[in-house]
């Protein structure tokens, strides 16, 4: 009989593995896969310290037009004309777009995920044992118990 539980991976899985060993479940017949929740989460965390910075260039590059425009047109009036001033107002609007974007944006994602991926747990015992492993398995919190009967084609 195969009976398989599913654990957050905590110090309770590890209690319950060690109370099923000396139960007297052999340890070759314990086998312990870690799931993977979500493959793509991993390397999306990996890039998005790189994200954070790219979208913050779009940001200051989006601005710097309208303090070009802004700087042109005040330019006219002040003393060093409307290039100058617009060269001077598009750096400054880079500047204020880049800063107010990692501003608004500064906690964006930097910690890993609080939840654990879960860990699944697979035993073989005959059926008279069978009990036991499942309620070793819910007092120790696992989060689903289920068994297969082996069926035997002869």
């Amino acid at each position: 009989m195969l009976i398989i539980g599913a654990f957050e991976h905590s110090i309770e899985l590890e209690e319950a593995l060690s109370v099923l060993e000396n139960r007297g479940i052999l340890r070759k017949s314990i086998m312990v896969v870690p799931m993977d929740t979500d493959s793509t989460k991993s390397t999306q965390y990996i890039s998005r310290s790189w994200d954070r910075y790219n979208k913050a260039i779009e940001v200051g590059m989006a601005v710097a037009p309208a303090g070009a425009v802004i700087g042109m047109s005040i330019g006219l009036v002040l003393k060093w004309g409307p290039v100058f001033w617009a060269l001077i107002l598009a750096f400054a609007g880079f500047a204020i777009g880049l800063g107010i974007y990692l501003f608004v944006n500064k906690s964006y994602n930097r910690h890993l995920p609080k939840k654990l991926p879960e860990v699944t747990v697979i035993v073989q015992c005959s059926e008279d044992r069978s009990m036991m492993v499942m309620e070793t398995m819910r007092k120790y919190h696992a989060l689903t118990v289920g068994h297969i009967n082996e069926a035997r084609n002869e």
